[in-house]
């Protein structure tokens, strides 16, 4: 079983979110190239694989650590079990892994939010109950629920470190620190805010934040980027917008480049394609989006930072990515 070695609360100012308003999408040049392990360069050990929607799986270099988070890998996607409402597929995964075979290998599960799209309940159902747990107060309720036996919550800016499953020397270096920051707010204006994280792979293995809507604090995150060194390698978010009905669900294009500015500017970004489902049901069509692009975000990029200062990898779905 994992090991958890212990919870700390993170200094911190009081939290000023981070808002968002539509904007028209960025048009631009700069080649993003789809992404193959052998094209990535393996300079931290890490390897990412994009699972669709906000589903990923990622063996971290330093701690051996396997991490599945927000993992989407059976059936469609539906809220409240009304596929008339809303039903969404994903494209199918490239290459022959049986990727449920493989989440059931996971060292821990991350869950940044309880909605379905990131707690779906048909996947967890079928994981073993005893992978640890890690993921937002609302996402552990939800897990628990579902009877995992080992689950952890984490409020902004505390933090976990983890270990493989079966590794019992807590006092060897190179544990996987998982510091939770503020993520997105998809309740109304009182409700606690679910989470981001920022995945730390020992003293000098890869930093790593996710968030999948875009929807930050920035003390929060500057915060936790300090609690790991004040580096972030890789950011996994999105950069296509998503509406309902005009109202901003998902962030991307200008606020995602903002957010590579709160995180001093990482070099590269893994773009979390979750607007682009298939969606059927009477709500699918009140969902829109800007139509930003991984080559309109690179491009956006290299007009704010510099040409080539950020890296911008599309991933496709069931193939690898080694950074």
């Amino acid at each position: 079983m994992t090991s958890v070695l212990d919870v700390r609360v993170l200094a911190s100012r009081a939290p000023r979110a981070r808002t968002s308003t539509p904007r028209r999408p960025w048009r631009g040049a700069t080649l993003t190239r789809r992404a193959s392990t052998t094209e990535a360069s393996a300079t931290l050990g890490t390897r990412y694989t994009y699972l669709g929607g906000n589903s990923w799986f990622a063996r971290m270099g330093v701690s051996g650590v396997k991490v599945l988070c927000d993992p989407w890998l059976v059936g469609d996607l539906t809220f409240w079990d009304l596929p008339a409402l809303y039903t969404g597929r994903k494209a199918s995964l490239e290459g022959s892994n049986d990727w449920m075979r493989v989440a059931e290998t996971a060292d821990v599960i991350l869950l940044s939010q309880s909605w379905e799209d990131h707690c779906h309940k048909p996947t967890l159902r079928e994981l073993p109950k005893d992978i640890p747990v890690v993921g937002s107060p609302a996402a552990v309720e939800v897990a628990k629920e579902l009877g995992f036996s080992n689950a952890t919550p984490l409020k902004a800016n505390s933090q976990v470190r983890v270990r493989p499953r079966g590794d019992t020397d807590e006092a060897r270096e190179g544990a996987l620190s998982i510091v939770a920051v503020a993520g997105a707010l998809v309740g109304p204006p009182w409700s606690t805010r679910e989470a981001g994280f920022i995945l730390a792979d020992g003293s000098e293995g890869a930093r790593v934040y996710y968030e999948p809507h875009c929807s930050y604090v920035p003390e929060s995150v500057k915060a936790g980027l300090r609690a790991v060194g004040g580096r972030v390698d890789c950011v996994v978010t999105p950069v296509r917008s998503v509406n309902v009905v005009g109202f901003p669900l998902v962030s991307g294009g200008s606020e995602a480049a903002d957010l590579l500015e709160c995180l001093n500017r990482p070099g590269l970004v893994i773009p979390l394609r979750n607007g682009e489902l298939k969606q059927d049901g009477v709500s699918a069509g009140l969902l829109g989006t800007d139509g930003t692009t991984g080559e309109g975000f690179a491009a956006l990029c290299d007009e704010r930072f510099g040409a080539g200062k950020v890296e911008v990898r599309m991933p496709t779905p069931g193939v690898a990515i080694d950074f």
